[in-house]
């Protein structure tokens, strides 16, 4: 595996990558790191493909902007394409995880020519999760929405006493071993960095304001590109009407996974059976 800078309009990301041949992009979402892949891209590139994972930008060794407006989705997706253009790839397969997913969401359905085929891994469409907001069950399980808005205090809270909460709120919601003490450093390191965890949290305060909980939704096209959904069905964050408002959203052809058990990190908890799914789905196999 090799990791390079890649300049993407303004800023530069840092991407894994290995192996070559048609390229699978994968994207993490928060609070983690291309890290998260590490169980994908080996195995992704011995299939003959070129497999590659970005820190999204504000994590790891990618370049961290300031202000929150500099996390606004359509900043996000541009560093996507921006990425696609970097390697001359006129398309890509993407595979996207919780954040990732988002962008993956939005890149599918506003550039379709720009993707192969769609990945998703517990992440709701951006209109499926304004819908869902509005849904008792999912406004429970979305509290910690709200307590990301609040600049500072959100950061102190997660990063008191070693990051005693936010160990808790990813770790301890995988299943026993899933994240044991190298893997967990390995984040929690990259978050300790200057400006990293606000850059982060920016996500959800640049996309996810208050006021968005009382608008409507979002307006995007339908996707129609191929795409397969994965979910863990034990995901402690995100409910099941997720999955199913967002498989509404998809006009082409569609194939839902479910893993009974999993968690919301899915592809780092049954990292064999995403890779199964995978390799099938994209016709390495």
């Amino acid at each position: 595996m090799s990791t390079e800078r890649i300049k993407v309009g303004d800023i530069r990301l840092s991407v894994a990558s290995e192996g070559s041949g048609a390229p699978v992009v994968l994207l993490h979402g928060f609070p983690e790191l291309s890290y998260s892949w590490r169980h994908q891209l080996p195995v992704l590139a011995e299939a003959g493909v070129r497999a590659l994972a970005p820190d999204l930008r504000g994590y790891g060794d990618s370049d961290r902007p300031s202000g929150v407006e500099a996390y606004a989705l359509p900043n996000l997706v541009g560093d996507i394409v921006g990425l696609l253009d970097a390697i001359d790839a006129e398309s890509a397969h993407l595979v996207g995880h919780d954040w990732g997913g988002s962008i993956a969401w939005v890149l599918a359905a506003r550039s379709p020519e720009r993707v192969r085929s769609l990945t998703i891994l517990n992440s709701p469409h951006p209109i499926a999760s304004a819908e869902a907001r509005q849904v008792p069950e999912q406004q429970r399980r979305s509290w910690y929405m709200l307590l990301f808005q609040f600049a500072g205090v959100a950061e102190a809270w997660l990063s008191a006493d070693d990051f005693a909460n936010l160990r808790s709120f990813v770790f301890d919601t995988a299943a026993p071993g899933v994240f044991g003490d190298e893997e967990q450093e390995r984040f929690v390191a990259a978050l300790r960095r200057d400006g990293a965890l606000t850059a982060a949290l920016n996500y959800y305060r640049a996309n996810i304001p208050p006021a968005s909980w009382l608008r409507p939704p979002p307006d995007l096209p339908q996707v129609t590109v191929p795409t397969m959904i994965i979910w863990g069905e034990a995901d402690a964050y995100m409910s099941p009407i997720l999955l199913e408002r967002s498989a509404t959203k998809v006009a082409g052809p569609l194939r839902i996974e479910r893993l009974p058990g999993v968690s919301h990190w899915v592809q780092q908890e049954a990292p064999d059976r995403v890779n199964e799914l995978l390799l099938d789905f994209l016709g390495l196999d």
